[in-house]
């Protein structure tokens, strides 16, 4: 298959397969059943979106729930899931009036006549507008509230209406300070107000203009507030008095956070140590968008055997090969083109190594920036990625449009990294080999996930170029769970991570100060005032071209800083067997959508 290919990197939705002609042919009809395997590198704690903030459990979520909005994978435009319909509206602030309760604050379509404000209420009300005086004190928010309408009818899979409850229920959660969700607090902390006026209908109201308020109605994680929610009535285990570390710790430790219940077209049907497996649900309330085949199987296998169960066709999906496994060896088989074709796209992930500036030894940037300078990047590149992989300088996504490509890495140069050490006050004092300072050598702690390839190759090479200017490292695998905890406790000196992002991101998650304790984003406790300065005026800017200019000076101040040894982005390089159609190549995460999925044949497939 060729490789996805597209005038603008972020309209990627080619579809792969050998012998298709999208110029003079049309795909073959969809034909519903049969089930589909598909890879995933490991298992996270939980499929609870909330609290647990990992790629895998946002890829089963999408699977398996919905949100108020979706966003297309074509057009990147907002479009409504759970919201029947939704509506942006402006607030205009009285003298004296507080948006957080909504007292002295006119909220509709406000314009200007005549010296005063022309209020049109919300949606079809049908009333005559209201006149305001101008008047010192008064404040005019545009675009700051977002009036929803839900669907009526839609059930939870334990068949359960779903309603405003559910929402408002989940918005709560963000609030509560005992429910472990810091990685994405954030987002909500912004929505100074919410309410609903009945069952189906919704108005949120920010403090001030945010530049992605749309997506954090997509990345609203709702929960069933009569399965979670211990002051529900419906609620088994229903306890008014409930406080809120109570209920925070319900969440936690709910046992649906693996049983899902969900609002998606698939409901999980079982969960071993080895897969995932989730079933079609009739209940579904949208049939435009619901799934064709009749089950998906998560398979978990870590990358090192990936590749050996693909080719005894235990899977039929894998987008983790290895530059050595795309461009030959093991798919360069009658047997591997019997059963599969395969193909490659860039999407908005990134890998980082990020350091602990907690940790007293990493403090200095200078520190960080030579032990920056001893990973030979280039090197991977040619050689383990085979020159595909792109070098990053930020977070954002490579293709997007707030990325900064002018930034200049920093170079491999050992000996340079040598002499700032020396600057930064580490030297060899004792003549050991070693560098050291106040009595103590320079060793780093090297966390990655247990079982990938990429980490053990570059940690074992990078370990070896700190080892010729007498820096030790030592190199942990752990299981996700492990290296989770690890990250969140902040338990670590340097840890192997990746961002997967939308194509533009929110960075206050990843540098914000008031982000960098303990279990937030802010991996490695970044805590910069002219970093938070530039964030704020992001947050705020909703011109594109002034937004732009934001941005690269912030990518510039946080390189500069080095909190973390940025990586590369690598195209997402993929097997897909014969059997399954309409794979399309998209730039949201995961870069395709198995709903949209089928196969030539309806049979079903032992594991």
């Amino acid at each position: 298959a060729q490789p996805a290919s597209s005038a603008h990197p972020l309209a990627l939705a080619d579809v792969f397969y050998p012998g298709f002609d999208a110029r003079s042919e049309a795909l073959p009809k969809a034909v519903d059943g049969g089930r589909v395997v598909v890879h995933v590198p490991g298992f996270p704690g939980s499929l609870n979106f909330m609290i647990e903030n990992s790629s895998v459990t946002r890829r089963l979520w999408q699977e398996l729930h919905e949100g108020l909005l979706r966003q297309d994978p074509r057009s990147f435009e907002y479009e409504p899931a759970l919201a029947q319909s939704f509506e942006v509206l402006d607030q205009l602030v009285l003298e004296g009036g507080d948006i957080a309760t909504g007292e002295r604050v006119l909220v509709g379509r406000i314009g200007e006549e005549d010296g005063r404000w022309v209020v049109h209420s919300a949606r079809n009300d049908g009333g005559q507008p209201l006149r305001v005086e101008k008047v010192p004190g008064q404040r005019l928010l545009r675009g700051t509230t977002f009036d929803f309408v839900l669907r009526q009818g839609v059930k939870w899979q334990d068949d359960v209406e779903f309603d405003a409850r559910d929402v408002l229920f989940s918005m709560r959660c963000f609030r509560n300070p005992f429910v472990r969700c810091d990685e994405k607090r954030f987002q909500f902390d912004k929505v100074a107000r919410f309410e609903s006026s009945s069952p189906y209908t919704l108005r949120f109201s920010f403090a001030q203009p945010y530049f992605l308020a749309l997506d954090t109605f997509e990345s609203l994680t709702i929960l069933p507030a009569h399965i979670y929610d211990l002051a529900d009535p419906r609620n088994p285990k229903v306890n008014p008095k409930a406080s809120a570390e109570e209920q925070g710790r319900f969440i936690e430790e709910h046992p649906a956070n693996r049983l899902w219940i969900g609002l998606g077209p698939y409901k999980l049907a079982q969960w071993t140590d080895t897969a995932i497996v989730a079933r079609r649900w009739d209940g579904y309330h949208d049939r435009a968008h619901s799934g064709h085949v009749d089950e998906i199987v998560w398979r978990m296998v870590v990358d090192s055997a990936a590749v050996t169960a693909l080719l005894e066709g235990e899977l039929d999906y894998f987008d983790r090969l290895t530059g050595d496994d795309y461009f030959g060896g093991r798919t360069d088989s009658d047997g591997f083109r019997e059963r599969y074709y395969k193909g490659y796209s860039y999407g908005p992930q990134i890998s980082y190594n990020a350091w602990n500036m907690r940790r007293e030894k990493l403090k200095d940037e200078r520190v960080r920036t030579a032990l920056g300078m001893c990973f030979d990047w280039d090197g991977l590149i040619a050689g383990y990625y085979k020159g595909l992989a792109r070098r990053v300088t930020g977070e954002q996504f490579v293709d997007g449009p707030v990325y900064d490509a002018s930034i200049t890495p920093l170079p491999f140069d050992p000996e340079g990294a040598r002499k700032l050490l020396a600057e930064a006050g580490w030297y060899d004092r004792d003549q050991d080999g070693r560098v050291d300072k106040d009595g103590a050598p320079l060793a780093i702690e090297f966390l990655y996930q247990a079982g990938s390839r990429t980490s053990e190759i570059s940690g074992q090479a990078y370990q070896a170029n700190l080892k010729k200017i007498g820096v030790d490292l030592v190199l942990r695998g752990r299981d996700w769970a492990a290296l989770t905890e690890a990250l969140r406790a902040r338990d670590f000196d340097l840890v192997a991570m990746g961002w997967i992002t939308p194509p533009i991101v929110d960075p206050e998650q990843s540098w914000h100060s008031k982000w960098a304790g303990t279990g937030s984003a802010n991996h490695s406790g970044l805590s910069d005032p002219e970093v938070d300065r530039l964030i704020g005026e992001i947050q705020l800017e909703l011109d594109p071209t002034r937004q732009k200019t934001l941005f690269s000076a912030l990518q510039r101040k946080v390189y500069s800083l080095q909190p973390y040894m940025f990586g590369v982005n690598v195209p997402r390089k993929f097997a897909m067997s014969l059997r399954v159609r309409n794979l399309e190549s998209f730039v949201l995460d995961p870069g395709y959508r198995i709903r949209r999925w089928y196969l030539t044949a309806t049979a079903s497939r032992s594991k």
